[in-house]
């Protein structure tokens, strides 16, 4: 069952790339919701201090990985929120 676990973190993970791609390519970012990505950020953190607490280290690395990713994705959507004029 374990290896479910891994197989949807890979997936997870996965998930992320083409969005991230898009706004750095396009940078534009202004279909995306701030407050969504941070209400995500957030229950992320929660699920990672949960899953250490339950030592389970498929939820571990996948909510570590997913922060990581989650906080790119703010990064981009704070840098390229607004279309540039130019």
């Amino acid at each position: 069952m374990e290896l479910f676990g891994w197989i949807g973190f890979v997936l997870f993970q996965v998930f992320y790339i083409p969005q991230v791609v898009k706004v750095i390519r396009s940078q534009d970012a202004t279909g995306l919701s701030l407050p969504s990505w941070l209400i995500l950020w957030v229950a992320l953190l929660l699920y990672l201090v949960y899953s250490i607490y339950r030592r389970d280290p498929v939820f571990t690395v996948g909510n570590a990985a997913g922060l990581v990713q989650a906080s790119v994705m703010l990064f981009l959507i704070r840098r390229y929120g607004r279309r540039r004029q130019g």
